[in-house]
């Protein structure tokens, strides 16, 4: 099975992207855009929980909607070298839903102590005929607190564990497995609903030199490292992926298929000059990381074989 046949076309969905960028303007990095403040640099960001929260609803665990609505954010704007500030929420949910709502704002204000972050409004919806079930989405405000340096050939990968699938691919996911399964010693639901990791604490190692560049791997999988590595190459090898990952190919997906939808256990990579170093702050900060490739002059991104142009 393949996430078209879940209703998710990556291509068409390129294809949106290219017809939204006549809109922007600021400054473009890997992830998000910015503007000049002031004396300052100010990132506007949004992001979504997507297709998770409908299972996050089944399984009675939207206080993990709040929380994810936040982490997808931060998680990308820390790769540009900004610290989020402030956020906003956006929750629509159909008719008879509304006492799902109040777990999905106690799971943002954890998420927003967590990060530092001020929560400074939103809008929440009951939208019958357009809303099936509930969807959660969040806007962030961040300054600029670093600035990533360009990767250079030789230069080491560094991967950041995952805590799971995190908030992408759940089209499929809901597809091949049913929440009360029986997954990896576990339940699908405890194994596949697992908060997003917080990986904010990169954006200290961005300032102090430790990480050179980082990639946030979401929707599009390791596609993103052609993001942060422009025209250079780079060869992974993740070695034992985790058993969800593993799971996922033997249920049908095919192997290629799953590295470009799935982050397959790394939830973000690093690009690093001094990857003892890297490794050892890493630790500091909690994020569990190992050396998985490096950097090559010139040539596709190839990650356990699967090619990325």
């Amino acid at each position: 099975m393949r996430y078209r046949d879940a209703g998710v076309d990556l291509d068409k969905h390129r294809q949106l992207h290219k017809a939204a960028a006549s809109l922007l303007g600021g400054y473009a990095g890997a992830y998000t855009r910015w503007i000049e403040l002031g004396e300052g640099e100010y990132a506007l960001h949004v992001d979504g929980v997507g297709t998770k929260a409908l299972w996050l609803l089944q399984a009675g665990r939207l206080e993990v909607a709040g929380w994810d609505c936040l982490f997808v954010n931060v998680n990308d704007v820390v790769c540009d070298g900004f610290k989020p500030v402030a956020a906003v929420d956006y929750v629509a949910a159909s008719p008879g839903l509304e006492d799902a709502v109040p777990p999905v704002f106690e799971g943002l204000r954890k998420a927003a102590q967590r990060a530092n972050v001020a929560v400074l409004g939103g809008e929440t919806a009951i939208m019958p005929d357009v809303v099936n079930g509930i969807d959660v989405v969040c806007t962030v405000l961040a300054k600029r607190a670093a600035a990533p340096k360009r990767p250079a050939p030789g230069d080491y990968l560094v991967a950041l564990e995952s805590t799971g699938p995190h908030a992408n691919g759940f089209s499929l996911l809901r597809r091949l497995f049913k929440p009360g399964e029986r997954l990896c010693g576990s339940t699908a639901e405890d194994i596949l609903l697992a908060p997003v990791a917080d990986y904010g604490a990169v954006v200290e190692m961005l300032r102090e030199g430790t990480a050179k560049a980082a990639a946030h791997i979401t929707g599009g999988a390791f596609a993103k490292l052609k993001r942060v590595l422009g025209d250079l190459g780079a060869e992974l090898e993740l070695g034992n992926l985790p058993c969800w990952a593993e799971e996922v190919v033997k249920r049908g997906v095919p192997r290629e298929e799953a590295y470009r939808v799935f982050n397959m256990g790394v939830g973000m990579v690093l690009v690093t000059d001094a990857p003892n170093d890297a490794l050892r702050r890493a630790e500091d900060l909690g994020l569990r990381a190992r050396v998985v490739g490096r950097v090559k002059e010139e040539g596709p991104v190839v990650v356990d074989g699967v090619v990325f142009h």
